[in-house]
């Protein structure tokens, strides 16, 4: 997606979710739920600092 020119924009950048090369299932998903968390927290914020 391309913004038109001049609108306004925020960028929101969380903790990097890091995962070892050798990870089972279990962490897999505990590494995929952590994920998940953080981009729905981080479309939280950016969704709010545009609200009033």
């Amino acid at each position: 997606m391309l913004p038109y020119p001049f609108s306004r924009g925020v960028f929101i950048c969380g903790e990097p979710v890091t995962v070892s090369t050798d990870a089972g299932p279990g962490e897999l998903e505990a590494a995929r739920a952590r994920l998940e968390e953080t981009l729905v927290d981080i479309t939280a914020a950016a969704d709010s600092h545009f609200k009033r």
